[in-house]
C-alpha cells in the first residue's frame, strides 16, 4: 500500500474528473489517496470524496466572448498569488506533514509540485497538456503566438517531476525523457456505458464562446434532432431539446448519439473516441491546445474541425458521419488499468 496525494488544477472539470477515476482505481487497489485542488475541481472532488480534500491556491482563466483573454488572465492570477501565496503555502506545508504522502501525483498543479520540490517528496505529472512540450506533433498552420505562448507556459509550468505520464488520443513520438504516453482517462461515468446508434446530434456549449451563432445553426438545422447542453436553458423547442446539466444524462446522451457538436476540450474528444462518436469541433480561441485537438480530428479522419458552426457544416458533418466512423474504428484507445499499472511501476 503506497499513500498518495493527488493534486489537480482547478479550471474546468477535466482535472477532476481524470483524478475521480484515477483515485478509485488506486484505492481499489489498496493505496491510500488524498486531494488538493482549487475551484471546481475541489467541489467536485469534495462531493466524491468526502473528508479526503484541501483546498489549495489555483490560478484561474479569464474569458471574453471570444476565447480566453492572455493579459487580463495573468495580471489576475499575478494578484492572487500575491495575496494569497503565504496562507496558501502554510495550508499545504500542513497537508504535506500531516499525511505523509511517499508519493504525489500532479494534474498540471503547479503550487504543490513547487512544494513537493522544496521538501523532497518524489512527483509525477499525469495530465494532457504535457503533450505541447513532450511530444513530436503535426501541428496546426499559423498560430505562432498561441503556440509560443502555450509551449512555453507548459514548459515552466510544472517542473522536476519523475515522469511525465501523459494521457492522449494522439499517437506521437517522445521528445523528451522521462515521458510516457498513456491512454485517455475517462470519467467514471462513461465506463459503465455502451455505444449505441442514435437518431440525434448532441451539441455541447462550454462557456459562451460562439453562444448566439450556435443556437443560430441549431435552428436553421432540422434534417436531425437536437440535443443540446450548456445553453442556461430547457426545454423543448422545435426539433432541438435542450437539457440542463447532468453528467449521469450526459453520458447516456453522448452513448446514443450520432454525432457530437463542442469545442475540441481533450476530456469530451477523448470520450468521443472511446464510444466512437463523430466530431464536428469548433476550438477556442485562446487554447492554442483545442487547436492541436482539432487538428487530429481531422487527421485521423474523426471529425471535422471548423471556425464557426453553420446550419450548412452540420448538413455536411451529418452527410459523412459513416466515413467517420469507420476512420474511428482503428483509434479505440485501451482501458483505465494500463493507466493504473504504469502509475504503480513507477511508484514501487
Amino acid at each position: 500500500m503506497t499513500r498518495i496525494l493527488y493534486a489537480a488544477a482547478g479550471e474546468g472539470l477535466g482535472h477532476a474528473t481524470r483524478a475521480h477515476s484515477v483515485a478509485l482505481g488506486l484505492m481499489a487497489r489498496g493505496h491510500e489517496v488524498r486531494f488538493v485542488a482549487s475551484h471546481q475541481c475541489f467541489d467536485y472532488l469534495t462531493e466524491a470524496f468526502p473528508g479526503r480534500v484541501d483546498s489549495i491556491l489555483g490560478l484561474r482563466f479569464s474569458y471574453g466572448r471570444r476565447g480566453i483573454r492572455p493579459v487580463r488572465t495573468a495580471c489576475d492570477n499575478a494578484v492572487r498569488v500575491l495575496r494569497e501565496f503565504g496562507p496558501a503555502s502554510v495550508r499545504i506545508r500542513e497537508v504535506l506533514r500531516s499525511f505523509r504522502p511517499a508519493w504525489v501525483i500532479t494534474d498540471f498543479e503547479p503550487f504543490t509540485a513547487f512544494w513537493c520540490t522544496r521538501v523532497g517528496i518524489p512527483f509525477v505529472s499525469l495530465d494532457n497538456q504535457h503533450l505541447l512540450t513532450h511530444g513530436v506533433l503535426d501541428l496546426p498552420p499559423g498560430l505562432w503566438f498561441d503556440r509560443c505562448t502555450a509551449y512555453l507556459t507548459v514548459r515552466l509550468y510544472l517542473v522536476g517531476a519523475r515522469r511525465y505520464f501523459i494521457t492522449t488520443f494522439i499517437d506521437a513520438p517522445v521528445r523528451y525523457q522521462p515521458t510516457t504516453l498513456l491512454p485517455p482517462i475517462l470519467r467514471p461515468a462513461v465506463y459503465g456505458h455502451q455505444a449505441t446508434e442514435g437518431g440525434f446530434v448532441l451539441v455541447y456549449k462550454s462557456g459562451r464562446n460562439l453562444l448566439a451563432e450556435t443556437v443560430e445553426a441549431m435552428e436553421r438545422f432540422d434534417r436531425l434532432p437536437i440535443v443540446a447542453y450548456g445553453f442556461e436553458r430547457s426545454g423543448q423547442q422545435g426539433h432541438i431539446t435542450y437539457k440542463p446539466p447532468s453528467i449521469d444524462g450526459f453520458v447516456r446522451d453522448l452513448a446514443a448519439c450520432a454525432g457530437v457538436v463542442a469545442s475540441a476540450g481533450h476530456s469530451l474528444l477523448s470520450e468521443c473516441f472511446h464510444f466512437g462518436k463523430p466530431m464536428l469541433v469548433t476550438p477556442i480561441a485562446g487554447q492554442y491546445e483545442q487547436f492541436v485537438n482539432a487538428h487530429y480530428v481531422e487527421k485521423l479522419g474523426a471529425g471535422r474541425s471548423v471556425a464557426c458552426p453553420t446550419a450548412e457544416v452540420l448538413e455536411v458533418f451529418v452527410e459523412s458521419l459513416d466515413g467517420h466512423r469507420a476512420a474511428m474504428r482503428s483509434h479505440r484507445p485501451q482501458g483505465l488499468d494500463v493507466v493504473l499499472d504504469a502509475l504503480e511501476r513507477e511508484m514501487r
